[in-house]
């Protein structure tokens, strides 16, 4: 299943079709560089105990060789999705409590023309559950069709789009979205909590009482 890993600037991605993911992407240069890197080698040091770490279960002289090995992989396998999910919590707070420039997602032409592209693209590739567009950054909930193509790449076509289009609106050139996208594979229990974490963005930074007043909100009619 390694078709399924993708790295991109040291950090691991595990992005499996059919599943369920929070995604984050912010514009060029909306965090510091320094907080950006100190993140990452946090994130790349508990990576690195982990692996140095010993995962012998309790119940060990009573498993089959190869059933020690599945157990212990299991074990590594979620120490390391806990620190991917505190990585990714930690960047989320700081992108929700500083919103840095650039803001050009606060323009209605620019913010309409994202939100138009997520639904474009949820057509072909994925269900579209929860979005936000915030001044620096936006947050999706969706779910990957089964034959879509990967996450990264679905994503990398999407902002190529909206970046192009949006520097053409601002009359501006040069790179709009950061490069990478920082994805949370949702797990069972979680989907609620996300969603609504997600249309609350502009009520956690003040911009509205209600999050069903923020004209860049989309919640899907399920949940509605």
């Amino acid at each position: 299943m390694t078709e399924f890993f993708y790295k991109s600037h040291n950090l691991p991605h595990w992005q499996p079709p059919g599943e369920t993911f929070f995604i984050t992407a912010r514009l060029f240069g909306s965090i510091p560089k320094r907080i950006i890197e100190n993140l990452k080698a946090e994130y790349q040091l508990a990576l690195a105990e982990i692996e140095k770490e010993d995962f012998l279960p309790e119940n060990a002289d009573h498993l089959l060789p190869e059933d020690l090995q599945t157990r212990i992989g299991q074990l590594r396998k979620k120490k390391s999705y806990d620190a991917s999910k505190r990585y990714f919590i930690r960047f989320d707070d700081f992108l929700d409590s500083n919103l840095n420039a650039p803001h050009w997602l606060k323009q209605p032409d620019i913010a309409q023309l994202n939100m138009d592209n997520f639904h474009h693209y949820a057509e072909r590739y994925f269900t579209l559950w929860a979005a936000t567009i915030m001044s620096n950054h936006i947050h999706l909930l969706i779910t990957l069709k089964p034959d879509a193509p990967m996450l990264w790449k679905v994503l990398q076509d999407m902002k190529k789009y909206s970046g192009v289009h949006s520097n053409r609106l601002l009359g501006r050139s040069g790179r709009f979205w950061e490069f990478e996208s920082y994805d949370h594979l949702v797990r069972q229990g979680e989907f609620v909590r996300i969603l609504k974490y997600i249309l609350n963005n502009p009520v956690k930074a003040g911009i509205v009482k209600c999050w069903t007043d923020y004209p860049w909100n989309y919640c899907h009619p399920q949940f509605l």
